[in-house]
């Protein structure tokens, strides 16, 4: 049945373009892993530590690969891998694309209950194998005629045994993951192995160019990193000023108010903000009053509101949407009601370098077209397109504020949503973004599809994203435990000359 499982879902997937360019990555890694078959495109966080490219003769055996990176302690470490392992350490396109795709692709062949959570599937067998190993420790049983009726009573004790160790293990990881997130205590080490091996496929492939070559700390206080954020932060989209959007007519095509002006007015202020995630937690909450109290409201993607009201209301003033959003048919960007009477907010990642020449030759998703149609169609209604720059300055934000190297891959969208609000509102207040006692594997409250990487972050950084939001929570941790509730100050309360 499993097997049936992971076919249908490989033909489901097999079509994605996300998964047809991350198999031509997932081959360009197994590509790098071979001594001297092609230029190494390992990310690059200040000095540059390379790989020893040993010499080969007809018959010799490839030498282990020589990675550096760096330890939380800030001094280098190496990790080795040979041909071997890295063929131990592939993991599927489906998946990679599954993650790659910001979170709004949904798998139907994932929504089998008897499929829910590969995650969950691989740490079982993980754990397993180490109940066996320390029981066959205790002593090997001889079989033989004699002792079979012993082996069958020790079979089934060690059935009880590995399912007592089993929810021992779960309940332990559990809680140790959410102290983590609400002590803002975070690392690599906390990811299963099977998303560290993503973590690791995702630096390798360095898909965006990311070369970071700034500071690093951890020792700010809240107050200063919020002023790093104010300052950092700075709202910026596209406004048809640079090229190659100026020789295309953007100027009159971009909305004239400015998006940091938005809330601004003396008849829409927008004193209190709710940023509300997508995130499975909340349902059951019952916080939908309490959202819709505030006077904006951020929601993200394609997350209706009707049938769930109760759970997280249904004020909607801004959507932050990705590009697959405007590109996929299926979310009807033009049509649908979803998208109508609020601000949009369209995002898709571009080169670290901001080449906008190349980016508006190649998005990762072709917003362009369908936002201009959008724009001509619907003149009187906000939207706009963030700068990549404001992007990767969030993301360089995260980075400078962890000893760990992070995924060379943009923030996610509810990282970059958070900051948005923070510069518009006095006050925002963060629905299960840091997951509340109702953490489950449960991605999105809308779609039935089971993944922890929803939770603790694949393809974006958001293990970094909410260890940084926990920092400059003003709230009680007993908001964090029961309503996932993180309160954050607007940019424009905080003086950072005092």
């Amino acid at each position: 049945m499993r097997d049936e499982t992971l076919t249908s879902a490989g033909s489901v997937l097999s079509q994605h373009p996300d998964t047809r360019r991350l198999t031509s990555l997932q081959a360009s890694h197994h590509q790098h892993a071979i001594p001297d078959s092609r230029p190494d495109r390992s990310l690059n966080f200040g000095p540059t530590y390379h790989r020893i490219k040993p010499e080969l003769g007809p018959s010799a055996t490839p030498e282990p690969i020589v990675e550096v990176n760096r330890s939380p302690d800030n001094d280098p470490y190496l990790t080795y891998s040979s041909q071997e392992a890295n063929r131990q350490d592939y993991l599927d396109p489906q998946s990679l694309a599954a993650w790659s795709s910001f979170g709004t692709e949904n798998v139907d062949s994932y929504s089998d209950p008897a499929f829910r959570s590969r995650e969950r599937t691989t740490q079982i067998k993980d754990h397993l194998n180490r109940v066996d190993a320390t029981y066959h420790q205790d002593g090997e049983e001889e079989e033989n005629d004699d002792e079979m009726e012993n082996i069958q009573t020790a079979k089934a004790d060690r059935s009880k045994i590995r399912a007592a160790k089993l929810d021992e293990y779960y309940s332990y990881k559990s809680e140790s993951l959410m102290q983590g997130l609400w002590k803002g205590r975070v690392s690599f080490s906390m990811l299963s192995p099977r998303l560290q091996r993503a973590f690791k496929a995702y630096m390798n492939t360095n898909k965006h160019d990311v070369i970071y070559e700034g500071h690093r700390t951890t020792s700010l206080t809240a107050k200063q990193l919020l002023c790093q954020m104010k300052a950092q932060a700075k709202l910026r989209t596209v406004d048809g000023m640079e090229e190659p959007f100026r020789s295309l007519g953007w100027m009159d095509i971009v909305p004239s108010l400015p998006l940091e002006q938005l809330g601004k007015g003396l008849k829409n202020n927008f004193k209190s903000c709710a940023v509300v995630t997508s995130a499975g937690a909340i349902l059951r909450s019952r916080l939908g009053k309490e959202i819709d109290s505030h006077d904006a409201v951020l929601r993200f993607n394609a997350a209706p509101t009707e049938g769930y009201e109760r759970d997280v209301g249904n004020k909607t003033t801004i959507r932050i949407i990705n590009s697959q959003i405007l590109t996929n048919p299926s979310h009807q960007f033009n049509t649908s009601s979803m998208f109508k009477d609020v601000a949009l907010v369209a995002w898709d990642p571009a080169p670290y370098a901001i080449d906008l020449y190349k980016w508006y030759a190649n998005p990762d998703y072709n917003l362009f077209v369908p936002y201009v149609d959008h724009r001509l169609s619907h003149p009187d209604q906000l939207s706009y397109i963030l700068h990549p720059s404001y992007v990767w300055k969030l993301w360089d934000l995260i980075q400078s504020n962890t000893q760990e190297n992070i995924q060379p891959n943009p923030p996610s969208s509810g990282f970059i949503g958070i900051l948005l609000m923070m510069a518009l509102c006095e006050e925002v207040h963060v629905y299960e973004y840091i997951p509340s006692l109702r953490q489950t594997d449960l991605c999105h409250y809308h779609e039935n599809y089971y993944d922890a990487a929803c939770t603790l972050g694949a393809y974006h950084p958001l293990l970094y994203e909410k260890s940084l939001i926990q920092r400059v929570n003003s709230g009680p941790e007993s908001d964090l435990r029961m309503k996932g509730c993180a309160t954050l100050p607007g940019f424009s309360t905080i003086d950072c000359d005092v």
